[in-house]
């Protein structure tokens, strides 16, 4: 692992202070009053190395209030000054010096008596040898990337100055990734997913699933409604009873026929007459009841035919809708490409009023500082002239480039937006077309009646004119036999037998079509169960998806937290519907980072610094800002700058965790214990009858008195409080002290008890 530590830092005229020499050791203490400059040193450190401060901001930027010009007591910028950091860095046990000046630039331009500023540089040093920029940045990259060093530096920074989405980047890319295998040999209630995740990650296979299940919901949901049509259409009767019935009426229609046939006495060739005319009658009757059956084809046919006019219209729409969204998407990136052409516009003005500016120093010789001249001169003012004015053509041919593609994709996407409109014309036509077609079906559902197919039925009209014929010959044959009216009789009766038959026959023909539609409903019921049961098997492949998630958050969380020791982190959020959101918030105990106190955050990010810098390999100094809110930090490999708010008027600096303890007021509990027996002890020798405490010989040797408070006075005596330090400890004494001279040495009651600062600045009490 490289190891980086800071040895020596200097600093002449950085901000506020005028010179400062520091030597740093493995735990560097610095402490002082607040604007004492402990944040300048941490600034110093950042600008040495990176050109910012240590809130990234960059030195000479108006907006974000980071100079390192040194000021006079009118708050007016001293001019002529060198503002200089240098800090002597050691990398594996090798020290490289590191300098870096900043300082203004005064010109004296021809025709004026004096120098005016003109701007200002930067000088850099490496080991006391000037460099170029470049080689300084190429160094410092040598040894420790930037933003590498603001998370293993600072410990607040992962958790408060980068997003979630960053750091949970950086967490994931330290325990690697997790493969599909890995997942489902840990959960091995996942294994059914192994041949599905396959050639797909978890993605794209819930999307699939998602896709089927939605398809086979609206393919489940449609047979219900045709069920409950054809049940409908169902025609019931008693069967069996219609068979008996259909008996016995053929039954007595052959009685009857015969007792016709021998009470009359019909000659041989009426006879033959009406064979001929049962034949024809039979082969009416089947042609009737063919028709019959087949009479309400038509109504089922529209009732089809109406399904998928609804599922077209339905499709149509969602045709529209989806065109309605993607012009929506379209007009927005027009708007987007807009903007950014305004951008450029205004970028490209800017850059075509750039001006040369000629640093007149440049035209000096740097041996000894003569100008140049005056052909040279022009000559290099000719040259840079024709170098600047190549380089700003080429950055307006650059973004007048940018502007041309800017526009063809505005007019691409304008374009694109016509053709939508045209198709959204063509499907809003297709809707109405659709919509129309919907009602004229159900209308001609409802006007439905059923056509009378006989009166076409060439065969049908040529057998019922042959049964005229013949019913007519048997008529007069008849006439001219009957002599009585048993005949009459018994031919009433046979048309009673026969209109009977026919009802029964045309009831029995239901029968089959009840069959045919059992038969049609008994496939749409097993198509149910069927759909029914590869919708559960998606459901179990889509639950067995939110397990393997669910598996995957586990074990990332598992992995990350292995790698610290103080802080956990949750990298997922549950939704009120049970789904997963990406997130990434350190805990400590359970509290969010954000919600913890001071100690409990520097801690923590004492520990994200440790397994960074073990992930990076590489350490550097460790700076903890406000150490004095924490009493203990967990163990750290890395240099420690503790930066300490203390009453000290100026920067005290002092080495180790046995100076760090003084600074931080610490109190062992064997201290707490002799302070509680010596205020006993105190309390019992004083009783109610003692004004001086000093006096007492169980007063504790070494207490300092730090403050004195009138509490109240009255015509004899004053209520005085009087507060006392001992071994970073504090207690009060509060007495009746004689108001006059004719008072002194008379009892007074008093007492003693322990306070607690309540302030670390201004020292104040409870």
């Amino acid at each position: 692992m490289k190891k980086i530590e800071i040895l020596k830092l200097f600093l002449k005229n950085f901000k506020g202070i005028k010179e400062l020499d520091l030597d740093f050791s493995d735990i560097t203490n610095i402490s002082g009053e607040n604007g004492t400059g402990k944040t300048t040193i941490s600034d110093a450190v950042s600008w040495l190395l990176f050109d910012k401060d240590s809130q990234d901001r960059v030195v000479g930027d108006k907006e974000s209030n980071f100079q390192i010009k040194t000021y006079d007591s009118n708050n007016q910028i001293i001019h002529g000054l060198e503002h200089t950091v240098t800090g002597v860095i050691n990398i594996d046990g090798k020290n490289t010096t590191l300098t870096k000046t900043y300082k203004e630039k005064w010109t004296k331009r021809r025709g004026e008596s004096e120098k005016l500023l003109t701007g200002h540089e930067t000088l850099y040093y490496i080991d006391e040898v000037p460099v170029k920029k470049s080689e300084y940045q190429d160094k410092i990259n040598s040894i420790v990337n930037e933003n590498i060093f603001k998370l293993i530096t600072n410990p607040s920074y992962f958790s408060t100055n980068m997003k979630w989405q960053d750091r949970r980047d950086i967490l994931l890319h330290i325990i690697g990734d997790i493969t599909t295998d890995r997942i489902i040999n840990y959960n091995y209630s996942l294994k059914d997913l192994e041949s599905l995740l396959a050639e797909k990650d978890i993605d794209v296979l819930k999307k699939t699933i998602a896709a089927r299940k939605k398809k086979l919901n609206d393919d489940i949901k449609s047979i219900p409604y045709r069920i409950d049509e054809l049940n409908n259409s169902i025609k019931e009767y008693d069967w069996i009873g219609l068979n008996q019935e259909l008996s016995k009426n053929e039954k007595d229609l052959k009685d009857i026929e015969d007792r016709l046939l021998d009470s009359r006495k019909v000659a041989k060739d009426t006879l033959e007459n009406q064979k001929q005319l049962y034949g024809l009658t039979s082969k009416l009757k089947a042609i009737e009841n063919e028709a019959n059956s087949n009479k309400d084809k038509p109504l089922f046919e529209l009732k089809e035919k109406l399904q998928k006019a609804n599922f077209e219209l339905r499709t149509t729409k969602n045709t529209l809708d989806n065109l309605i969204e993607k012009k929506a998407v379209y007009e927005n990136t027009i708007a987007d490409v807009t903007k950014a052409n305004d951008e450029l516009r205004a970028k490209w003005h800017e850059v075509n009023e750039k001006i040369l500016e000629f640093d007149e120093t440049k035209f000096v010789c740097p041996t000894c500082n003569r100008a140049f001249e005056e052909h040279d001169i022009e000559s290099k003012k000719a040259e840079m002239t024709e170098n600047f004015n190549q380089n700003k053509a080429k950055e307006l041919s650059s973004i007048g480039a940018k502007g041309k593609h800017g526009k063809s994709t505005i007019e691409k996407l304008k374009e694109d937006i016509k053709a939508i409109d045209s198709k959204i014309e063509v499907v809003n036509a297709d809707i109405k077309e659709f919509t129309t077609e919907v009602k004229g079906i159900e209308i001609a559902i409802a006007d439905f009646k059923p056509v009378d197919t006989l009166s076409s039925n060439k065969e049908y009209q040529d057998i019922k004119e042959e049964i005229d014929r013949i019913s007519e010959l048997i008529k007069q044959e008849s006439e001219e036999m009957t002599k009585n009216n048993l005949a009459s009789t018994l031919k009433d009766k046979k048309k009673e037998i026969v209109a009977k038959i026919d009802e029964i026959k045309e009831q029995l023909l239901a029968k089959k079509n009840n069959e045919d539609i059992k038969d049609r409903i008994q496939e749409l019921m097993d198509k149910e169960k069927s759909l029914a049961e590869q919708i559960a098997k998606i459901e179990g492949q889509e639950f067995l998806c939110e397990d393997f998630i669910k598996t995957k958050v586990e074990l990332l969380e598992s992995n990350i937290n292995d790698k610290f020791k103080y802080v956990k982190f949750k990298l997922f959020d549950t939704q009120v519907n049970g789904g997963l959101v990406e997130t990434c918030e350190a805990l400590i105990d359970g509290v969010p980072f954000s919600n913890s106190n001071t100690a409990a955050k520097i801690n923590a990010g004492i520990d994200i610094i440790n397994t960074l810098s073990d992930y990076y390999k590489v350490s550097a100094p460790v700076i903890i800002d406000n150490r004095e809110s924490v009493n203990d930090i967990i163990p750290c490999n890395s240099q420690i700058i503790n930066l300490i708010v203390s009453r000290d008027k100026s920067l005290k600096i002092n080495y180790g965790e046995s100076e760090l303890n003084q600074h931080l007021s610490i109190v062992s509990e064997e201290e707490e214990k002799e302070l509680d027996e010596l205020i006993k002890k105190m309390k019992s020798e004083i009783g109610n009858y003692t004004t001086c405490i000093e006096d007492l010989n169980s007063f504790p040797e070494g207490a300092e008195s730090v403050k004195e408070t009138i509490l109240g006075q009255s015509r004899w005596s004053i209520a005085k409080e009087e507060v006392f330090k001992y071994k970073n400890q504090y207690f009060a004494f509060c007495y009746d002290a004689p108001a006059t001279e004719m008072q002194e040495g008379q009892d007074t009651n008093a007492t003693v008890y322990k306070v607690e600062p309540i302030k670390k600045e201004i020292i104040d009490f409870e």
